[in-house]
Protein backbone atom coordinates (compact mmCIF):
# COMPACT_ATOMS: atom_id res chain seq x y z
CA UNK A 1 0.00 0.00 0.00
CA UNK A 2 1.34 3.58 -0.81
CA UNK A 3 2.47 5.49 2.16
CA UNK A 4 0.00 8.10 1.56
CA UNK A 5 -3.15 5.59 1.11
CA UNK A 6 -1.83 4.02 4.51
CA UNK A 7 -1.73 7.57 6.37
CA UNK A 8 -5.14 7.59 5.24
CA UNK A 9 -6.57 4.30 6.33
CA UNK A 10 -4.96 4.99 9.80
CA UNK A 11 -6.85 7.89 10.06
CA UNK A 12 -10.35 6.77 9.46
CA UNK A 13 -8.99 3.61 11.63
CA UNK A 14 -7.52 4.97 14.47
CA UNK A 15 -10.70 6.62 16.33
CA UNK A 16 -12.57 3.28 16.10
CA UNK A 17 -8.96 1.31 17.09
CA UNK A 18 -8.92 3.95 20.06
CA UNK A 19 -12.49 3.24 21.61
CA UNK A 20 -12.03 -0.52 21.13
CA UNK A 21 -9.02 -0.05 23.23
CA UNK A 22 -10.73 2.17 25.98
CA UNK A 23 -10.39 1.47 29.61
CA UNK A 24 -11.55 4.07 31.39
CA UNK A 25 -15.35 5.18 31.98
CA UNK A 26 -17.41 6.29 29.19
CA UNK A 27 -14.92 4.59 26.81
CA UNK A 28 -17.14 4.96 23.36
CA UNK A 29 -17.55 7.61 20.66
CA UNK A 30 -18.12 11.46 21.25
CA UNK A 31 -18.63 14.06 18.66
CA UNK A 32 -18.11 13.38 15.05
CA UNK A 33 -17.15 9.92 15.78
CA UNK A 34 -14.25 10.87 18.11
CA UNK A 35 -12.54 8.38 20.19
CA UNK A 36 -13.65 8.87 24.43
CA UNK A 37 -11.06 7.22 26.54
CA UNK A 38 -12.93 8.35 29.91
CA UNK A 39 -11.19 12.12 30.82
CA UNK A 40 -7.08 10.80 29.94
CA UNK A 41 -6.16 9.47 26.08
CA UNK A 42 -2.42 7.63 25.87
CA UNK A 43 -0.15 9.21 23.64
CA UNK A 44 -0.56 7.43 20.61
CA UNK A 45 -3.51 9.66 19.90
CA UNK A 46 -1.88 12.53 19.95
CA UNK A 47 0.88 11.36 17.73
CA UNK A 48 -1.53 11.20 14.90
CA UNK A 49 -1.16 14.15 14.43
CA UNK A 50 1.92 15.16 17.00
CA UNK A 51 4.10 12.99 15.27
CA UNK A 52 6.25 13.25 12.37
CA UNK A 53 5.64 10.99 9.01
CA UNK A 54 7.61 10.72 5.79
CA UNK A 55 5.13 12.27 3.19
CA UNK A 56 4.75 15.59 6.04
CA UNK A 57 6.66 18.65 5.73
CA UNK A 58 6.27 19.54 9.50
CA UNK A 59 7.73 18.50 12.73
CA UNK A 60 10.86 18.07 10.89
CA UNK A 61 13.99 20.38 11.58
CA UNK A 62 16.39 21.49 8.76
CA UNK A 63 18.85 19.11 9.79
CA UNK A 64 16.28 16.19 8.89
CA UNK A 65 15.72 15.45 13.04
CA UNK A 66 12.25 14.25 13.43
CA UNK A 67 11.83 17.35 16.63
CA UNK A 68 7.69 16.46 16.79
CA UNK A 69 6.32 16.85 20.94
CA UNK A 70 5.93 13.40 20.85
CA UNK A 71 9.32 11.79 19.43
CA UNK A 72 11.19 13.97 21.82
CA UNK A 73 9.04 13.34 24.22
CA UNK A 74 9.00 9.24 24.22
CA UNK A 75 12.74 9.06 25.03
CA UNK A 76 12.37 11.18 28.95
CA UNK A 77 11.98 10.16 32.07
CA UNK A 78 8.63 11.98 31.92
CA UNK A 79 7.43 9.07 29.62
CA UNK A 80 8.79 6.36 31.70
CA UNK A 81 7.97 7.29 34.71
CA UNK A 82 5.71 4.38 35.66
CA UNK A 83 8.63 1.51 34.07
CA UNK A 84 11.30 3.51 36.14
CA UNK A 85 12.66 0.38 37.90
CA UNK A 86 14.32 2.27 40.72
CA UNK A 87 10.76 4.32 41.72
CA UNK A 88 8.82 0.67 41.63
CA UNK A 89 11.83 -1.13 43.70
CA UNK A 90 11.27 1.67 46.06
CA UNK A 91 7.93 2.26 46.69
CA UNK A 92 8.33 -1.57 47.25
CA UNK A 93 10.93 -1.19 49.85
CA UNK A 94 8.21 1.56 51.89
CA UNK A 95 5.51 -1.01 51.29
CA UNK A 96 7.28 -3.96 52.41
CA UNK A 97 8.58 -1.84 55.87
CA UNK A 98 5.14 -0.42 56.37
CA UNK A 99 2.08 -1.20 58.15
CA UNK A 100 -0.04 -3.12 56.07
CA UNK A 101 -3.01 -0.34 56.16
CA UNK A 102 -0.56 2.20 55.13
CA UNK A 103 0.00 0.88 51.60
CA UNK A 104 -2.90 1.88 49.76
CA UNK A 105 -1.81 5.78 51.46
CA UNK A 106 1.61 4.78 49.99
CA UNK A 107 0.94 3.72 46.09
CA UNK A 108 -1.46 6.07 45.95
CA UNK A 109 0.76 9.05 46.69
CA UNK A 110 3.49 7.94 44.56
CA UNK A 111 0.84 6.90 41.95
CA UNK A 112 0.06 10.93 41.58
CA UNK A 113 2.74 11.81 39.73
CA UNK A 114 4.38 8.43 38.16
CA UNK A 115 0.94 7.40 36.91
CA UNK A 116 -0.93 10.43 36.84
CA UNK A 117 -3.73 9.99 34.81
CA UNK A 118 -4.39 6.64 36.24
CA UNK A 119 -4.71 8.48 39.19
CA UNK A 120 -6.97 11.25 38.53
CA UNK A 121 -9.20 8.85 36.08
CA UNK A 122 -9.97 7.38 39.26
CA UNK A 123 -10.51 10.86 41.09
CA UNK A 124 -12.62 12.01 38.53
CA UNK A 125 -14.70 9.16 38.72
CA UNK A 126 -14.70 9.33 42.91
CA UNK A 127 -13.50 6.04 42.84
CA UNK A 128 -10.19 4.59 45.45
CA UNK A 129 -7.34 5.45 44.01
CA UNK A 130 -5.50 1.89 42.08
CA UNK A 131 -2.85 0.41 43.27
CA UNK A 132 0.65 0.14 41.59
CA UNK A 133 -0.82 -3.38 40.65
CA UNK A 134 -3.87 -2.78 39.28
CA UNK A 135 -2.36 0.56 37.59
CA UNK A 136 0.42 -1.75 35.79
CA UNK A 137 -2.36 -3.92 33.98
CA UNK A 138 -3.50 -0.67 32.20
CA UNK A 139 -2.26 1.68 29.43
CA UNK A 140 -2.53 4.46 31.05
CA UNK A 141 -0.20 4.50 33.79
CA UNK A 142 1.79 2.60 32.02
CA UNK A 143 1.94 6.26 29.99
CA UNK A 144 3.87 7.38 32.19
CA UNK A 145 3.11 11.67 32.49
CA UNK A 146 1.89 12.00 29.42
CA UNK A 147 0.20 14.79 27.00
CA UNK A 148 -3.09 14.61 28.30
CA UNK A 149 -2.26 15.36 32.13
CA UNK A 150 0.08 18.53 31.81
CA UNK A 151 -1.88 19.95 28.83
CA UNK A 152 -5.66 19.14 30.78
CA UNK A 153 -3.92 21.50 33.89
CA UNK A 154 -6.33 24.46 35.16
CA UNK A 155 -4.45 27.42 35.97
CA UNK A 156 -6.38 28.51 39.28
CA UNK A 157 -4.37 26.56 41.87
CA UNK A 158 -0.88 26.34 39.79
CA UNK A 159 1.64 27.52 42.56
CA UNK A 160 -0.37 27.12 45.58
CA UNK A 161 0.17 24.79 48.11
CA UNK A 162 -2.98 23.09 46.95
CA UNK A 163 -1.43 21.60 43.77
CA UNK A 164 1.70 20.28 45.55
CA UNK A 165 2.53 16.77 45.97
CA UNK A 166 0.99 16.09 42.56
CA UNK A 167 -2.63 17.79 43.29
CA UNK A 168 -3.43 18.40 39.63
CA UNK A 169 -6.32 21.02 38.93
CA UNK A 170 -7.79 18.31 36.38
CA UNK A 171 -11.33 18.43 35.72
CA UNK A 172 -13.71 16.70 33.02
CA UNK A 173 -14.16 19.33 30.65
CA UNK A 174 -11.26 17.49 28.05
CA UNK A 175 -10.11 21.00 27.30
CA UNK A 176 -6.24 20.40 26.03
CA UNK A 177 -4.66 24.20 27.18
CA UNK A 178 -1.60 24.96 24.22
CA UNK A 179 0.93 27.90 25.17
CA UNK A 180 -0.04 29.60 21.26
CA UNK A 181 -3.55 31.97 20.81
CA UNK A 182 -6.27 31.26 17.92
CA UNK A 183 -5.40 26.97 17.81
CA UNK A 184 -6.85 25.31 15.16
CA UNK A 185 -9.59 23.28 17.28
CA UNK A 186 -11.30 21.60 14.59
CA UNK A 187 -8.98 18.08 14.27
CA UNK A 188 -8.08 17.77 17.25
CA UNK A 189 -12.22 17.79 18.39
CA UNK A 190 -12.49 14.86 15.88
CA UNK A 191 -9.99 12.68 16.23
CA UNK A 192 -9.81 12.77 19.78
CA UNK A 193 -12.86 14.52 21.42
CA UNK A 194 -10.79 17.02 23.21
CA UNK A 195 -11.31 20.75 22.63
CA UNK A 196 -7.80 23.03 21.78
CA UNK A 197 -7.91 25.85 24.00
CA UNK A 198 -5.31 29.31 24.32
CA UNK A 199 -3.64 28.37 28.10
CA UNK A 200 -0.31 30.36 28.53
CA UNK A 201 -0.35 28.59 31.79
CA UNK A 202 1.05 25.51 30.42
CA UNK A 203 4.44 27.72 29.95
CA UNK A 204 4.14 28.62 33.89
CA UNK A 205 7.02 27.27 36.60
CA UNK A 206 4.22 26.33 38.42
CA UNK A 207 3.03 23.90 36.20
CA UNK A 208 5.71 21.86 37.06
CA UNK A 209 5.88 22.59 40.55
CA UNK A 210 3.02 20.63 40.81
CA UNK A 211 4.62 17.48 41.07
CA UNK A 212 8.37 19.01 41.72
CA UNK A 213 7.15 20.26 45.13
CA UNK A 214 6.35 16.71 47.17
CA UNK A 215 6.20 16.48 50.71
CA UNK A 216 5.71 13.24 51.93
CA UNK A 217 3.65 12.63 55.72
CA UNK A 218 3.81 9.33 56.37
CA UNK A 219 5.57 9.37 60.17
CA UNK A 220 2.90 8.90 62.60
CA UNK A 221 2.18 12.43 64.17
CA UNK A 222 4.83 14.31 62.31
CA UNK A 223 4.60 17.01 60.43
CA UNK A 224 5.21 17.37 55.90
CA UNK A 225 8.71 16.52 54.83
CA UNK A 226 9.93 17.91 52.17
CA UNK A 227 10.45 15.43 49.84
CA UNK A 228 11.65 17.27 46.69
CA UNK A 229 11.33 21.29 46.55
CA UNK A 230 12.70 22.49 43.36
CA UNK A 231 9.88 24.37 42.43
CA UNK A 232 9.85 26.09 46.03
CA UNK A 233 14.22 26.23 45.09
CA UNK A 234 13.36 28.41 41.89
CA UNK A 235 10.86 30.22 43.30
CA UNK A 236 13.82 32.06 45.79
CA UNK A 237 16.36 32.33 43.16
CA UNK A 238 16.67 35.19 40.41
CA UNK A 239 15.73 33.27 37.69
CA UNK A 240 12.14 33.51 38.90
CA UNK A 241 9.76 35.53 37.35
CA UNK A 242 6.54 35.29 39.62
CA UNK A 243 7.39 39.11 40.65
CA UNK A 244 7.51 40.24 36.54
CA UNK A 245 9.61 39.01 34.20
CA UNK A 246 13.39 40.65 33.93
CA UNK A 247 16.50 40.15 32.88
CA UNK A 248 18.25 36.62 34.15
CA UNK A 249 14.43 35.60 35.20
CA UNK A 250 13.89 31.86 32.96
CA UNK A 251 11.11 29.21 33.80
CA UNK A 252 11.91 25.43 34.19
CA UNK A 253 10.22 25.28 30.87
CA UNK A 254 13.20 26.94 29.32
CA UNK A 255 15.23 25.68 30.50
CA UNK A 256 14.52 21.94 30.46
CA UNK A 257 12.44 22.29 26.59
CA UNK A 258 14.76 23.70 24.11
CA UNK A 259 13.97 26.20 22.27
CA UNK A 260 13.69 25.09 18.69
CA UNK A 261 12.83 27.95 16.47
CA UNK A 262 9.68 28.04 14.39
CA UNK A 263 7.67 24.87 13.19
CA UNK A 264 4.52 23.66 12.50
CA UNK A 265 3.64 21.63 16.06
CA UNK A 266 1.30 19.10 13.94
CA UNK A 267 0.65 17.65 11.07
CA UNK A 268 -2.32 16.79 8.61
CA UNK A 269 -2.46 12.75 9.04
CA UNK A 270 -3.16 13.02 5.20
CA UNK A 271 -0.22 14.52 4.88
CA UNK A 272 -0.99 18.02 3.35
CA UNK A 273 0.42 20.32 5.89
CA UNK A 274 0.35 23.83 4.29
CA UNK A 275 -2.61 25.23 5.85
CA UNK A 276 -1.03 24.34 9.13
CA UNK A 277 0.50 27.91 11.00
CA UNK A 278 4.23 28.10 11.76
CA UNK A 279 4.85 28.60 15.62
CA UNK A 280 7.41 30.75 16.69
CA UNK A 281 9.85 29.28 19.45
CA UNK A 282 8.66 26.02 20.01
CA UNK A 283 10.07 23.88 22.96
CA UNK A 284 10.95 20.30 22.27
CA UNK A 285 9.36 18.05 24.68
CA UNK A 286 12.65 16.60 25.84
CA UNK A 287 12.53 17.75 29.45
CA UNK A 288 16.08 17.64 30.07
CA UNK A 289 17.25 16.66 33.53
CA UNK A 290 20.51 14.95 35.56
CA UNK A 291 19.62 11.01 35.39
CA UNK A 292 21.55 10.09 32.15
CA UNK A 293 22.31 6.80 34.33
CA UNK A 294 19.05 5.71 34.49
CA UNK A 295 18.40 6.60 30.94
CA UNK A 296 20.93 4.69 29.78
CA UNK A 297 19.69 1.65 32.11
CA UNK A 298 16.40 1.92 30.15
CA UNK A 299 18.28 2.02 26.82
CA UNK A 300 19.90 -1.24 28.03
CA UNK A 301 17.29 -3.43 28.92
CA UNK A 302 14.55 -2.17 26.83
CA UNK A 303 12.52 -5.44 26.75
CA UNK A 304 12.40 -6.76 30.40
CA UNK A 305 11.32 -2.94 31.28
CA UNK A 306 8.11 -2.92 28.55
CA UNK A 307 10.11 0.18 27.27
CA UNK A 308 7.96 1.07 24.05
CA UNK A 309 10.71 4.06 23.23
CA UNK A 310 13.06 3.13 20.35
CA UNK A 311 16.58 3.24 21.81
CA UNK A 312 17.88 5.76 19.57
CA UNK A 313 15.26 8.36 21.19
CA UNK A 314 17.00 7.14 25.22
CA UNK A 315 19.82 7.53 23.93
CA UNK A 316 19.55 10.94 22.36
CA UNK A 317 17.88 12.52 25.89
CA UNK A 318 21.16 10.33 27.61
CA UNK A 319 23.18 12.68 25.31
CA UNK A 320 21.48 15.89 25.94
CA UNK A 321 21.55 15.15 30.06
CA UNK A 322 25.25 14.74 30.25
CA UNK A 323 25.52 18.25 27.68
CA UNK A 324 23.21 19.99 30.01
CA UNK A 325 25.25 18.47 33.04
CA UNK A 326 28.63 19.58 31.44
CA UNK A 327 27.53 22.86 29.99
CA UNK A 328 24.68 24.21 32.41
CA UNK A 329 24.91 22.99 35.74
CA UNK A 330 27.76 24.66 37.52
CA UNK A 331 31.50 25.04 37.42
CA UNK A 332 34.95 24.96 39.65
CA UNK A 333 37.77 26.96 39.61
CA UNK A 334 41.00 26.88 41.56
CA UNK A 335 41.74 30.02 43.56
CA UNK A 336 44.50 31.44 46.23
CA UNK A 337 47.47 29.05 45.65
CA UNK A 338 49.84 28.93 48.06
CA UNK A 339 52.77 26.95 48.26
CA UNK A 340 54.88 26.48 51.43
CA UNK A 341 57.43 23.83 52.97
CA UNK A 342 55.30 20.80 53.81
CA UNK A 343 51.96 21.97 52.03
CA UNK A 344 50.12 23.50 49.75
CA UNK A 345 47.34 25.81 50.50
CA UNK A 346 44.12 26.75 47.73
CA UNK A 347 40.50 26.69 47.66
CA UNK A 348 38.02 25.36 45.37
CA UNK A 349 34.84 27.83 44.19
CA UNK A 350 31.68 25.94 43.13
CA UNK A 351 29.62 28.17 40.98
CA UNK A 352 25.71 26.71 40.76
CA UNK A 353 24.46 28.24 36.91
CA UNK A 354 21.00 26.07 37.59
CA UNK A 355 18.05 28.19 38.91
CA UNK A 356 17.43 25.58 41.58
CA UNK A 357 19.23 23.84 44.39
CA UNK A 358 22.23 21.67 43.09
CA UNK A 359 21.65 18.29 43.11
CA UNK A 360 17.59 18.64 43.49
CA UNK A 361 14.45 16.42 42.70
CA UNK A 362 14.87 13.26 44.86
CA UNK A 363 16.86 13.22 47.82
CA UNK A 364 18.98 10.45 46.44
CA UNK A 365 20.98 12.75 44.07
CA UNK A 366 24.42 13.91 45.36
CA UNK A 367 27.17 15.62 43.93
CA UNK A 368 31.00 15.31 45.53
CA UNK A 369 34.69 17.22 44.89
CA UNK A 370 37.08 15.02 43.56
CA UNK A 371 40.70 16.72 44.38
CA UNK A 372 44.00 15.81 43.04
CA UNK A 373 47.72 17.19 43.90
CA UNK A 374 49.77 15.28 41.65
CA UNK A 375 53.95 15.75 41.06
CA UNK A 376 53.64 14.67 37.84
CA UNK A 377 52.34 10.90 37.14
CA UNK A 378 52.41 10.86 40.89
CA UNK A 379 49.61 10.98 43.01
CA UNK A 380 50.38 12.92 46.22
CA UNK A 381 46.77 13.46 47.09
CA UNK A 382 43.10 13.06 46.08
CA UNK A 383 40.30 13.19 48.09
CA UNK A 384 36.83 12.51 46.77
CA UNK A 385 38.16 9.37 44.32
CA UNK A 386 35.23 7.08 43.23
CA UNK A 387 35.75 3.24 43.36
CA UNK A 388 34.19 0.70 40.35
CA UNK A 389 31.17 0.42 42.58
CA UNK A 390 30.54 4.12 42.90
CA UNK A 391 31.51 4.47 46.37
CA UNK A 392 33.40 7.40 47.32
CA UNK A 393 37.10 6.07 48.19
CA UNK A 394 38.49 5.92 51.56
CA UNK A 395 34.91 7.04 53.88
CA UNK A 396 33.58 4.69 56.34
CA UNK A 397 29.95 5.54 56.07
CA UNK A 398 29.02 7.79 53.17
CA UNK A 399 25.45 8.83 54.80
CA UNK A 400 27.35 10.53 58.01
CA UNK A 401 29.45 12.75 55.98
CA UNK A 402 29.40 16.28 57.28
CA UNK A 403 29.85 19.76 55.41
CA UNK A 404 33.24 21.05 55.19
CA UNK A 405 34.74 24.45 54.86
CA UNK A 406 38.17 23.00 54.75
CA UNK A 407 39.87 19.93 53.93
CA UNK A 408 43.36 18.69 54.96
CA UNK A 409 42.86 14.66 54.67
CA UNK A 410 41.98 12.26 52.05
CA UNK A 411 39.24 11.15 54.09
CA UNK A 412 37.80 14.15 54.26
CA UNK A 413 35.29 15.03 51.16
CA UNK A 414 32.75 17.80 50.71
CA UNK A 415 29.52 16.32 49.05
CA UNK A 416 26.68 18.19 48.36
CA UNK A 417 23.70 15.93 49.01
CA UNK A 418 20.85 16.10 51.82
CA UNK A 419 20.54 13.48 54.01
CA UNK A 420 17.21 12.81 55.71
CA UNK A 421 16.66 11.33 58.62
CA UNK A 422 14.33 9.44 61.33
CA UNK A 423 12.79 10.01 64.43
CA UNK A 424 15.29 9.15 65.94
CA UNK A 425 18.07 11.23 64.28
CA UNK A 426 19.36 8.60 62.19
CA UNK A 427 19.99 8.80 58.38
CA UNK A 428 17.47 7.24 56.56
CA UNK A 429 16.59 6.44 52.66
CA UNK A 430 12.96 5.20 53.76
CA UNK A 431 10.59 8.22 52.99
CA UNK A 432 7.61 6.89 55.23
CA UNK A 433 10.68 7.18 58.00
CA UNK A 434 11.77 10.80 57.27
CA UNK A 435 10.98 13.51 59.83
CA UNK A 436 13.70 16.04 59.30
CA UNK A 437 16.48 17.21 57.37
CA UNK A 438 19.86 15.84 59.04
CA UNK A 439 22.26 17.59 56.41
CA UNK A 440 21.32 19.77 53.62
CA UNK A 441 24.28 21.25 51.80
CA UNK A 442 23.41 21.26 48.16
CA UNK A 443 24.63 24.28 46.34
CA UNK A 444 22.07 27.05 46.44
CA UNK A 445 20.59 29.06 43.34
CA UNK A 446 21.76 32.58 43.08
CA UNK A 447 19.69 35.31 44.64
CA UNK A 448 18.71 32.72 47.80
CA UNK A 449 17.10 34.60 50.69
CA UNK A 450 16.86 33.22 53.82
CA UNK A 451 13.83 35.04 54.72
CA UNK A 452 11.85 33.51 51.62
CA UNK A 453 7.82 32.82 52.31
CA UNK A 454 9.05 29.08 51.05
CA UNK A 455 12.12 29.27 53.53
CA UNK A 456 11.37 26.84 56.37
CA UNK A 457 11.16 24.02 54.18
CA UNK A 458 14.56 24.43 51.77
CA UNK A 459 16.51 26.04 54.40
CA UNK A 460 20.42 24.61 54.51
CA UNK A 461 21.13 22.10 57.10
CA UNK A 462 24.18 21.48 58.57
CA UNK A 463 26.34 24.61 57.24
CA UNK A 464 26.69 26.66 59.98
CA UNK A 465 29.59 28.82 60.18
CA UNK A 466 30.46 28.69 56.52
CA UNK A 467 30.64 32.21 55.09
CA UNK A 468 31.65 30.90 52.01
CA UNK A 469 28.43 29.33 51.89
CA UNK A 470 25.99 31.49 49.95
CA UNK A 471 23.71 31.80 47.39
CA UNK A 472 24.85 30.42 44.41
CA UNK A 473 28.37 28.95 45.27
CA UNK A 474 30.35 27.41 47.59
CA UNK A 475 34.03 27.66 48.34
CA UNK A 476 35.71 24.95 50.04
CA UNK A 477 39.92 25.22 51.08
CA UNK A 478 42.16 22.33 51.28
CA UNK A 479 45.47 22.33 53.19
CA UNK A 480 47.23 19.65 51.35
CA UNK A 481 50.20 17.93 53.61
CA UNK A 482 53.46 17.63 50.81
CA UNK A 483 56.33 16.08 51.91
CA UNK A 484 59.19 18.19 52.89
CA UNK A 485 61.69 17.94 50.15
CA UNK A 486 58.70 18.16 47.27
CA UNK A 487 60.24 20.07 44.44
CA UNK A 488 59.83 20.55 40.82
CA UNK A 489 55.78 21.54 39.26
CA UNK A 490 52.64 20.38 41.30
CA UNK A 491 49.35 20.38 39.08
CA UNK A 492 45.73 20.92 40.81
CA UNK A 493 43.07 18.52 39.37
CA UNK A 494 39.48 20.12 40.93
CA UNK A 495 36.47 17.88 39.47
CA UNK A 496 32.69 18.05 40.30
CA UNK A 497 31.18 14.44 40.23
CA UNK A 498 27.30 13.75 40.29
CA UNK A 499 25.25 10.52 40.53
CA UNK A 500 21.51 10.16 40.80
CA UNK A 501 21.84 7.05 42.61
CA UNK A 502 24.05 6.21 44.99
CA UNK A 503 25.43 3.03 46.56
CA UNK A 504 24.11 3.69 49.82
CA UNK A 505 20.49 3.92 48.59
CA UNK A 506 20.64 0.91 46.42
CA UNK A 507 21.96 -1.68 49.72
CA UNK A 508 18.77 -0.98 51.81
CA UNK A 509 16.76 -2.31 48.40
CA UNK A 510 19.24 -5.72 48.47
CA UNK A 511 17.43 -6.79 51.44
CA UNK A 512 13.83 -6.39 50.12
CA UNK A 513 11.37 -9.25 49.75
CA UNK A 514 9.68 -7.95 46.40
CA UNK A 515 10.07 -8.93 42.56
CA UNK A 516 10.77 -4.60 41.96
CA UNK A 517 13.45 -4.52 44.27
CA UNK A 518 15.06 -7.64 43.06
CA UNK A 519 15.08 -6.55 39.18
CA UNK A 520 16.53 -3.16 40.25
CA UNK A 521 19.37 -4.76 42.26
CA UNK A 522 19.91 -7.13 39.51
CA UNK A 523 20.03 -4.29 36.90
CA UNK A 524 22.32 -2.18 39.02
CA UNK A 525 24.74 -4.59 39.32
CA UNK A 526 25.24 -4.95 35.54
CA UNK A 527 25.02 -1.40 34.91
CA UNK A 528 28.40 0.89 34.74
CA UNK A 529 28.77 3.32 38.05
CA UNK A 530 31.33 5.57 36.77
CA UNK A 531 29.55 9.12 38.16
CA UNK A 532 28.57 11.68 35.82
CA UNK A 533 31.76 14.73 35.24
CA UNK A 534 30.06 18.33 35.67
CA UNK A 535 32.85 20.29 35.68
CA UNK A 536 36.62 20.15 35.84
CA UNK A 537 39.95 22.71 36.00
CA UNK A 538 43.08 22.51 36.32
CA UNK A 539 45.72 24.43 38.01
CA UNK A 540 49.55 24.41 37.54
CA UNK A 541 51.51 25.22 40.60
CA UNK A 542 55.25 25.83 39.88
Amino acid sequence: MPIRSALLAVVLVLPALLAAQGQGRGAGMGRMGAAQDGNFLDSSACALCHAAAPTAQALWSATGDDVSPYATWRGTMMANSFRDPYWRAQVAKEVSAAPPGQRAAIEGLCLRCHGPMAHHEARLAKEPAPGIAAAAQGRLAQDGVSCTVCHQVHAEKLGTSESFSGNLDIRPERRIYGPYPDPAFQPMRMHTGFLATHGPHVQRAALCGSCHTLFTTHVPGGKPFPEQTPYLEWRNSVFSDEGGAGPGTRTCQECHMPDQGALRIARNPRGLDFNIKTRPQVRAHTFVGGNAWMLDLLRANREALGVTAPAEALERNARATRRQLAHDTATVAIEAVAREPGRLRFAVRVTNLTGHKFPTGYPARRAWLRVQVRAGNRSLFVSGAADEQGRIAGVADERTLPHRDVIESATQVQVYECVPADAGGRPTTFLTRMAAMGKDNRLLPRGWRGDAADAAAILPVGVEGDADFRGGEDVVRYAVPLPEDQGGSLTVVATLLYQSVPPAWVEPLRAVDAEEARTFVRLYDASGKTPETVAVTVAIVE
